[in-house]
């Protein structure tokens, strides 16, 4: 009796017709391919993400049980239950709104072709602007001040570089479907979905846009521009809580940096570079501004040991593009940030500072958002997580052998910059 009851149960799960307004919402605002209330739900709640090429924390992921998806699903209240679970903040809702307005203007939106014929391009980039920005400009081939400007705020929206000039970027940019923005924006609103939840005081670091942003009482008071990991040596996604804050820190080369790019160097050559070897003959590099990282970093301990710091090299920040570090995030205003937090920088010893107050920080991945202003922004996808984490390969866990901590992998780690 009890297996035809679980049978019935199985069988209602998986081969039920879905509601009929849940299938139309994982339609119009994801790529889930659910056919029944379970695992649209379940799809929709979860993300169903593929793990297999991730560097992060996938636990750093909100999760909601597969038994509480099923009982549901069971009562005949997937629908209600699942917009229940999904996030009410502005930047899903936004992303929510935008789609909806894309789909409306899908049969104007026609791309510039770039194959010769400068004057229909300029038609038709204007088009482009009118519907995305709102621009409000005559559809000539005429390039008029306001055309000028609206490109400039186009290159802004996606993190091009702001010089007016049409090059490739801007035309690969340009030359997008409008099914590639929205599916896209999909993407993103599947990890707006699975994000961890915020506080009113935090920080957020937003990997492809390469800012990080301070929140007190839900209020952004501090932006600044970051550098993050090169594609080979990619910034983690995770959060944990800032616990120290050190000034004039002192820097030990970890062995695989020491391996890859100090080894061959003679002593007198790593003098120059302002490193030593200790007592125990590892190499190191003393406080001061010469140092990798820089007066001050900002530590919220994880199994990564990534870290905020300073640093010495200011003139990358100038670039638009910013994936030169080894995993850690370097930036821009760090003594502002020192500020906000309530201390200054007043003398050139090496301190150690045990915060008060712990301030959780996130390290996030998202290549579309809607601002502070309610302004959709666009990101090129720098780790190309947006082909990783949607393929549906099935993830095969690491063979090698690792010690579990809360349910995830926890590697020996090394002190990177």
């Amino acid at each position: 009796m009890k297996k035809i009851t679980s049978l019935l149960i199985h069988t209602f799960l998986f081969a039920a017709v879905p509601d009929a307004s849940l299938k139309h919402y994982q339609e119009q605002y994801s790529l889930c391919k659910g056919k029944t209330d379970y695992q649209i739900s379940q799809c929709l709640l979860n993300g169903n993400l593929n793990y297999s090429n991730f560097r992060g924390d996938r636990f750093s992921y909100t999760k909601v049980p597969n038994r509480e998806i099923k009982k549901a699903a069971n009562s005949g209240n997937s629908y209600d239950y699942t917009m229940s679970k999904l996030p009410h903040t502005k930047r899903y809702t936004a992303l929510v709104e935008y789609i909806d307005y894309l789909y409306t203007i899908k049969p104007q939106y026609i791309v510039p072709e770039f194959k010769g014929d400068e004057e229909e391009d300029i038609i038709r980039i204007k088009k482009i602007f009118n519907l995305l920005d709102s621009a409000n400009l005559d559809e000539n081939f005429e390039r008029t001040a306001e055309f000028e400007e609206a490109l400039l705020e186009y290159q802004r929206r996606h993190g091009l570089t702001v010089d007016g000039d049409i090059g490739p970027r801007t035309k690969r940019e340009l030359q997008q479907s409008i099914d590639h923005i929205i599916k896209k924006i999909k993407k993103n609103l599947t990890i707006e979905r699975i994000s961890s939840p915020k506080s009113s005081n935090y920080v957020l670091i937003n990997i492809p846009e390469f800012k990080m942003h301070y929140y007190d009482h839900n209020a952004s008071v501090l932006d600044m521009k970051i550098v993050v990991g090169k594609t080979k040596m990619r910034t983690p996604i995770f959060n944990r809580k800032m616990q120290y804050i050190v000034k004039n820190p002192r820097w030990n080369v970890p062995p695989s940096i020491y391996k890859k790019e100090y080894a061959h160097k003679s002593e007198s050559q790593l003098r120059k570079l302002g490193l030593r070897y200790n007592s125990e003959g590892k190499l190191y590099q003393p406080s001061g501004r010469r140092n990798a990282l820089g007066v001050v970093k900002f530590i919220f301990p994880n199994k990564f040991n990534v870290y905020m710091h300073d640093t010495p090299s200011k003139y990358i920040f100038e670039r638009t593009t910013r994936a030169y570090s080894h995993g850690c995030i370097r930036l821009e205003k760090p003594i502002k940030l020192l500020n906000k937090l309530g201390y200054q920088y007043n003398s050139k010893k090496n301190k150690w500072i045990t915060l008060k107050n712990r301030i959780p920080v996130y390290v996030e991945y998202h290549t579309v958002w809607a601002d502070d202003d309610g302004i959709v922004q666009f990101r090129n996808d720098i780790y190309g997580y947006e082909k990783k984490l949607f393929n549906r390969a099935k993830y095969r866990p690491s063979s090698k052998k690792v010690v579990k901590k809360r349910g995830f992998e926890k590697h020996a780690g090394a002190e990177l910059f």
